[in-house]
This record gives C-alpha cells, sequence and structure tokens, in this order.
C-alpha cells in the first residue's frame, strides 16, 4: 500500500499555531520549489558534523542545551569591556536561562563544567576595566569552540543557499569574520524577544527533546522522503544500535523514543526496534514546517547581515580566530 505525503495535512492547525506572520513567512520557504533539496542537503551535511563527537553531542543535540548555547555565546559576545559584572559567566548564564525557563542553576552548572572538559570554554583572560577583579569568574569559548560553531553556521548557509539560490550566503560567511558573530547576535535577540523556535510543533519536540533524537528524526525523515522526492512515504530500517553508537545514546533509549512516539501516533506502523519505521503524515508535515521556520529566520538573519557591515560600538572582540570548520 502506498503511504502518499500529504504536506498540507496540518496546515489549518500550523497556522493557528504560529500566528499570521510567522506562517506566511514559514509558507513562502515550505512551497518553495527547492526546500526539499535544502533539507536533503540539511541530512548530507549536519550528521557529519556531530558525527562520533560524544562531547559535542552532550552539549548541544538536545533542545534547551541548544539554547542554553546560543545564550552563553551572547553575554560574550555582547559583554561590556566597562562592567566587570557583565558577559559570560555561571551566574549570568543562570539568571538568563532561569529568566527564559529553559534549565535550572543545576543543569547550567553541569554543562558549563561538560564544556570546560571538552576544551569548548575557558577563563576569561582579560576583563576591561574589571582586569584583576575577581568578584567574578569569567569564561570564554575557546577558538577550538568557535570553529566548530562557525562550522556550522557555514554548514546551515549552505542549506540555505541549496534552497534560495543566487546569493550565496556561505561564500560572504567565508569572507567576511564578523558575519557569524552578526547571525548569532540577532537569533541570539530573537530568541530573547519570545521568538519559540519548537513550541509551534510538538510533534517535533518529541524527538528533539531528548539526547540524540534530532539527529534521529532527520535520519529517518529524510530518508522516508528522498526515495520519492516527497510524494509517498517510504518505510525505513535503522541499526539503532550503531546509529546509537554514532550519536552517544542507547539503543535502548532510541527504542523507547520510536515506541513512545508510535503509542502518539506519529509513526502509523510499530518500530519494531528500528526495522519499521513510518512516520506519519502529521509529522513529516510539522517536521517540514519547523524547518521551514528555522531556516527561514535564519535566511533573513543572513540577509540582513550581508547589509550589515557597521561593528557595533562596545561589541565584544572577535574571537582570536573565526574558522569555518
Amino acid at each position: 500500500m502506498r503511504n502518499v505525503f500529504d504536506l498540507r495535512c496540518m496546515d489549518a492547525e500550523l497556522a493557528e499555531r504560529n500566528g499570521p506572520e510567522e506562517w506566511r513567512r514559514i509558507l513562502e520557504l515550505r512551497d518553495h520549489p527547492r526546500m526539499l533539496e535544502g533539507l536533503y542537503r540539511y541530512a548530507d551535511l549536519m550528521p557529519t558534523y556531530y558525527d562520533s563527537n560524544v562531547m559535542l553531542n552532550k552539549v548541544v543535540t538536545e533542545a534547551w542545551r541548544f539554547q542554553m548555547l546560543v545564550y552563553a555565546l551572547h553575554l560574550y559576545d555582547t559583554r561590556d569591556p566597562a562592567d566587570p559584572t557583565s558577559g559570560l559567566t555561571a551566574s549570568n548564564l543562570t539568571r538568563l536561562c532561569a529568566r527564559m525557563g529553559i534549565a535550572s542553576r543545576g543543569r547550567v552548572l553541569a554543562i558549563i563544567g561538560v564544556m570546560r572538559i571538552a576544551g569548548y570554554l575557558e577563563r576569561g583572560r582579560g576583563r576591561g576595566r574589571g582586569r584583576g577583579d575577581r568578584r567574578a569568574v569569567h569564561l570564554e569559548p575557546t577558538d577550538y569552540f568557535i570553529g566548530i560553531v562557525e562550522g556550522w553556521n557555514h554548514r546551515l548557509l549552505q542549506i540555505i543557499d541549496a534552497i534560495d539560490t543566487g546569493h550565496d550566503l556561505a561564500a560572504a560567511h567565508a569572507t567576511d569574520p564578523r558575519f557569524g558573530w552578526n547571525m548569532r547576535r540577532r537569533g541570539a535577540e530573537a530568541l530573547l524577544a519570545g521568538w519559540k523556535i519548537l513550541d509551534p510543533f510538538p510533534e517535533v519536540c518529541h524527538f528533539v527533546d531528548s539526547d540524540g533524537g534530532w539527529m534521529l528524526l532527520l535520519t529517518f525523515a529524510d530518508a522516508a522522503l528522498r526515495p520519492s522526492s516527497g510524494r509517498e512515504i517510504a518505510p525505513v530500517s535503522m541499526d539503532l544500535a550503531v546509529f546509537g553508537k554514532r550519536f552517544a545514546v542507547s539503543r535502548s533509549h532510541l527504542r523507547r523514543l520510536l515506541e513512545s512516539a508510535y503509542d502518539k501516533g506519529l509513526l502509523t506502523e510499530p518500530p519494531r526496534n528500528g526495522q519499521t519505521i513510518v512516520p506519519s503524515s502529521r509529522l513529516l508535515a510539522s517536521y517540514v514546517a519547523c524547518m521551514a521556520s528555522e531556516l527561514g529566520n535564519y535566511r533573513i538573519w543572513a540577509h540582513q547581515t550581508l547589509a550589515d557591515t557597521s561593528r557595533k560600538p562596545g561589541a565584544a572582540r572577535l574571537p582570536r580566530r573565526a574558522r569555518t570548520a
């Protein structure tokens, strides 16, 4: 029996969840003739970015951790050299995460600890006028971690370029050392202003709220849609043990995640330990709309960044090397 994919099966519901302006932006990209090409590019590029990197997977491949990372970089990027209490400190990040409702103090400290062990954060080496002021321990992203972040930015812009040809945003990023900084600033400001990346897409949240869930959804959604160029939903078979080792999660965790997705109607057949994964049209429609929302906003920020050639007064210094790993 053919499983026809109905991209518009949730349009009324998704429109209500997102509001008219955001829904207009989603439709603009979702219905772009090259949107699925962009998602296939996403599936080709992003898993290799996280591949077998246990520490990176522990830091970012789950929704609240990713937002915590965004806020950490934003605190660092926007610190005031004249104010020794500003910038990236455990206290500042804890307060910001509490205000945004994404993590407790214990979770913040745990992630900071993991990032320091991984070589992503280090103690600050200078505090402007507050140099020598020991009232706050400042943290800085290392060159190594900024290289990872800029590598993610570069891949994301390559994905947008695959949809919206003719602008070559990835090339602009590679040649402008402030491009990634401006993208991060705009993204963080949107989150702080109330943009909810995932709230309108609970079907996607089921996966992204769990360790390894984002890579799992991305992988089987791609495998389900690519064979027919998005016209039908193909059954997918995955070796959960191999996948779990690749992204630092257990097979039992992945199995439970798929079983609970079936119980919620997000899969149309029992997953049988990954042997038969058949995503529902609702799940895939929510996934494509979610990706259109995310990529659409990044595309807007990227085009704004192209036009933004002035340096913001008082902004933090650039990292020593802004690499595109």
